[in-house]
């Protein structure tokens, strides 16, 4: 079951994150609403690279959406349960907690029929269970033992900036498979957010590719990808917060390192090798960029740049710290 959950990662004008989700068909994941709420760029991350999504429908009322894939992916497809479970019934919740590799926590049905409300208005039907729930679950499926889905993840509970320990809402499984088999009748695609004047052309995907074995090196990956998405869409602000304050600051600010990227933009990374522990790592990265000529080292329009990034792990997401060049100037591509 674990080849078809997978991981978001989302880019907005002013921000990014990443969320969960899981196949139903080989092009089509179930996520959660606000995984993919007002998103520029999305791609979706399983352990043999990334592809583009879309978001074919989405409610955010109901706190689901649906999002299709640029290519079809393997992995397990998931089949809901045909009516909410009765309380007590054991459950899993499988997602990617905290920027963490897919975890899988047990608990069990504890509320049915909750409401809840986020802002944005309530949100009926809800699920309440006891099964540890953490930011970056969202999406994800929460399980029964034969592996049907009872619910979608969708939130914990707070009293104010208080976390309420044992309490976690998912969206209705059965009422969430009506929703999509209705977007597949009648599909409404939401068309990604324009932050403005992004430089990449085209639909400004890169792949990534991870090829070390380190326990972060998918995670450092998915904060370089935020990174280089937040450039391509031109959404400065998101890939700005990807650095530390510190290097922030030694940018002079937003505007002063957004006005240097020109005509910049990723076309694909990979991330070679991971070392390190604890919260702060280093990342051997073989990044290849584009650009026009009076925007490039070396005159370059194509460059393969190999850069070792020191990440920095704030108690929520790894930043990017700083970065130098080992092996020199990059090559010509």
């Amino acid at each position: 079951m674990e080849s078809g959950v997978v991981q978001f990662s989302v880019t907005r004008c002013d921000s990014s994150g990443t969320g969960s989700g899981f196949l139903i068909r080989p092009d089509l994941v179930v996520t959660a609403a606000h995984v993919v709420a007002d998103a520029s760029a999305v791609q979706i991350s399983l352990p043999e690279g990334t592809v583009a999504g879309s978001v074919l429908g989405i409610n955010e009322l109901a706190d689901l959406a649906l999002v299709q894939t640029s290519r079809s992916l393997d992995g397990h497809q998931f089949t809901f349960l045909p009516a909410d479970p009765p309380l007590g019934t054991e459950v899993a919740a499988l997602g990617y907690p905290l920027g963490e590799p897919l975890g899988f926590t047990r608990g069990s049905i504890s509320g049915l029929n909750r409401e809840i409300d986020f802002g944005d208005g309530p949100i009926e039907n809800i699920i309440q269970t006891d099964a540890a729930i953490n930011s970056g679950n969202s999406g994800g499926p929460l399980l029964t033992q034969d592996g049907q889905v009872a619910g979608i993840v969708s939130a914990i509970r707070r009293d104010g900036d208080a976390r309420a320990e044992g309490i976690a809402y998912a969206v209705s499984g059965f009422r969430a498979e009506a929703a999509a088999e209705e977007w597949q009748e009648r599909p409404a695609p939401l068309e990604p957010v324009d932050c403005g004047n992004a430089p990449a052309p085209e639909d400004g995907f890169f792949p990534l590719s991870v090829r070390s074995n380190h326990d972060q090196a998918q995670n450092i990956g998915q904060a370089l990808l935020l990174h280089g998405q937040g450039i391509n869409f031109g959404a400065y602000q998101a890939a700005f917060d990807q650095f530390t304050p510190e290097l922030q600051r030694s940018f002079g600010g937003l505007e002063a390192w957004s006005d240097q990227l020109g005509s910049s933009f990723w076309r694909g990374l990979e991330v070679t090798a991971v070392e390190g522990s604890g919260d702060s790592l280093t990342a051997d990265v073989r990044l290849l960029t584009e650009q026009d000529s009076e925007h490039g080292r070396l005159g370059q329009t194509c460059s393969d740049w190999r850069i070792r990034y020191s990440m920095v792990w704030n108690g929520e997401a790894w930043r990017i710290a700083g970065s130098n060049l080992p092996n020199g100037e990059p090559a010509a591509c």
